[in-house]
């Protein structure tokens, strides 16, 4: 009966907490974010957005391809189930709709790859500590998984630019993909 009234309470809470879906009120700074396609909440149906940014622009080949992101921290019973998560969706056209391609992946950590013979530790010597950890190996691809602190939309893609300039250390960065377990 205890444990039933604790998480009702703690579903409530929810509710009302800033990034809840509903609010529509980002969870990190309280500047608003476009309603969730249908897809996402399928996908994710308790989370809160952490950040949102609204319609990047990037120009190849001469034609424009619109993107927003929301981060998400997915929701569960327990604080180890939870997981940051990045929801890209692109458009060739400006304005959204439901429609068109989402791309998930985990929000706050990275594959990287290191040349033959580079260390952990000289990687972690070109990084700063405050910012970066290398928190394990990808046992099927021998990846290091790192993890970065500041994973909003700018904090991700400065983090990116940071790590594609260690060119002597790393050889490939490669996004983590997030799958629903539902």
């Amino acid at each position: 009966m205890l444990v039933r009234y604790a998480l009702q309470k703690k579903t409530e809470q929810t509710q009302e907490r800033p990034g809840n879906y509903k609010s529509q009120i980002c969870a990190a700074d309280g500047s608003p974010f476009d309603a969730l396609p249908v897809q996402i909440k399928k996908k994710i149906p308790h989370g809160i957005v952490v950040y949102f940014e609204n319609n990047q622009t990037v120009t190849d080949n001469n034609s424009a391809l619109h993107t927003r992101t929301w981060i998400i921290e997915s929701a569960g019973s327990f604080r180890s189930e939870r997981l940051f998560v990045s929801v890209k969706q692109k458009s060739t056209q400006s304005t959204f709709t439901d429609a068109g391609e989402f791309f998930f992946h985990r929000a706050s950590e990275l594959y990287l790859k290191p040349f033959p013979g580079v260390k952990k530790i000289n990687i972690e010597n070109s990084l700063d500590p405050e910012k970066y950890k290398i928190i394990g190996r990808n046992s099927k691809t021998d990846e290091w998984i790192l993890q970065i602190k500041d994973f909003s939309p700018v904090g991700f893609r400065n983090s990116l630019q940071r790590l594609k300039g260690m060119k002597n250390l790393i050889s490939t960065i490669n996004l983590i993909p997030w799958v629903s377990d539902r």
